[in-house]
């Protein structure tokens, strides 16, 4: 084989690894280039080492050197909580979910201490904390307030990260204690069903008594009450009333009933 036939395949050979090396590395560095936007935070570390923040732009990530960049949000971003386990201050297990809103004031420090697992094990502290303050009923009347309450066990900077918000966003209750706080709500509406229904009982016979005692001192008002049946009567039929011991009578076709009163 001649000097350049040997040149040749020596040079194919290393195309082809130079192909397969750049493939491999692409593999595990993912895209040759990051775009850093204007809503993150940018940072760059070559060989392990932090190199300095980076601002909006294009970078290359492939070089002699292994260049890693980084980014991170520069705008107010929501952490949520699901499902933490907790016990209220009289024994009694349940869950709470909550939100937290946070900002990245400090990249390096935050990205160096895994900011989003700083949050969730501060959110769930404080969640445990909350919980074991309270009763059950007091945090469940105290709901309003909840919000306040987290946000204080909360006040410090996490990971680097400030915390402006927090919502307790919702109280999973175990099926028994559910059944429980049912029930004791049912009793208490049907407790206040029965007082609604004897004040209304007290009330018409407050009402008949007070007609009572008017129409025993005034004999007239029964005559004008008659009236008032008669005219409200819907028209069927006739009726004849009798007052005194003089007819007045009102009549309609088809006969009617005689009312007397004698005095």
């Amino acid at each position: 084989m001649s000097e350049l036939s040997v040149l040749f395949v020596v040079g194919a050979f290393a195309f082809v690894g130079g192909l397969a090396i750049t493939r491999t590395h692409r593999a595990f560095r993912g895209p040759l280039s990051r775009i850093v936007h204007e809503w993150e935070h940018g940072l760059l570390y070559r060989d392990g080492r932090f190199a300095g923040d980076l601002p909006p732009g294009r970078y290359r990530t492939l070089g002699w050197g292994d260049r890693l960049v980084v980014t991170l949000p520069n705008v107010p971003t929501f952490e949520g909580l699901h499902g933490v386990e907790v016990t209220s201050g009289d024994r009694l297990s349940f869950r709470l979910s909550a939100t937290l809103v946070f900002e990245v004031m400090e990249p390096r420090v935050a990205y160096e201490n895994r900011y989003r697992d700083s949050l969730q094990r501060a959110g769930t502290d404080a969640l445990i904390r909350l919980a074991a303050a309270r009763t059950l009923e007091t945090l469940l009347s105290e709901r309003p307030t909840l919000d306040a309450a987290l946000l204080a066990f909360l006040d410090r900077p996490v990971a680097g990260c400030r915390i402006t918000g927090a919502t307790v966003s919702a109280v999973t209750l175990p099926p028994e204690v559910r059944r429980l706080y049912a029930e004791v709500e049912r009793a208490r509406l049907e407790g206040q069903a029965s007082l609604e229904r004897a004040r209304a009982e007290q009330a018409a016979l407050r009402s008949l008594a007070n007609s009572a005692r008017m129409l025993k001192g005034n004999p007239e008002l029964m005559n004008l009450r008659l009236l008032q049946a008669l005219s409200t009567s819907g028209g069927k039929g006739g009726a004849t009333l009798v007052l005194g011991r003089e007819a007045f009578a009102a009549s309609a076709p088809g006969g009617g009933a005689a009312y007397s009163d004698e005095d």
